[in-house]
């Protein structure tokens, strides 16, 4: 996957996605080249966005991949090639997460909102939409939402990945934690509160 693709190759890059995984499959290995080109990037930013670290998350890439090559006979075609992989890309985060130390697990309950059975607010958020025109000019808001979204404890931090990095829906995420759709809509609002109510101290204090 390090071949640098020759002008002959480039004619891969018109090429479907599942149409070079058949090839693979056939023995045409260098098609998988293209995949990964394609891909790594995005694998990427879906690996540092959870385990928050570069090494770690191009540690990620390279082990998604390997997967990927190795699993490509359980492949479906039904289903976009992209997402089977990003889910590879996902799993593989989460193991690394697994594996470190687990921090202190620090509640979101009492700051929060409270939420019925069914993970619906059973009050509002504040409305930060006044200040919507600050939060657009503020250039160090950015690295103050990382450092939110790395704040957060990992069982929060998890599901807002998966959800709002990854664009998986409630069920893909509840399948792949071991949740219910309501547990993993009660972790992502209080997730996406939490990062909130930071983002709302952050800016009464610039105004």
């Amino acid at each position: 996957m390090t071949r640098t693709l020759s002008s002959s190759d480039t004619s891969l890059r018109l090429i479907d996605d599942q149409v070079l995984v058949t090839r693979t499959l056939a023995g045409e290995t260098f098609c998988f080249e293209e995949l990964f080109r394609r891909y790594s990037d995005r694998v990427y930013g879906i690996s540092l966005g959870m385990v928050r670290s570069e090494a770690e998350a191009q540690d990620v890439v390279q082990e998604t991949f390997m997967s990927a090559f190795r699993k490509l006979d359980s492949y479906r075609a039904e289903s976009p090639f992209r997402g089977w992989l990003f889910r590879i890309a996902s799993n593989a985060s989460l193991m690394r997460l697994r594996t470190r130390r687990r921090r202190p697990e620090v509640s979101l309950e009492l700051s929060g909102p409270s939420f019925d059975d069914e993970g619906r607010h059973e009050r509002p958020i504040k409305d930060l939409r006044p200040l919507a025109s600050k939060t657009l000019e503020d250039q160090e808001l950015g690295e103050r939402l990382h450092q939110s979204i790395d704040a957060l404890p990992e069982k929060y931090r998890s599901v807002l990945i998966l959800a709002d990095f990854d664009h998986r829906s409630m069920k893909e995420i509840g399948d792949q934690l071991g949740l219910s759709v309501p547990a993993v809509k009660t972790r992502l609002h209080r997730a996406r509160l939490s990062i909130r109510q930071d983002l709302e101290v952050y800016l009464a204090g610039q105004l």
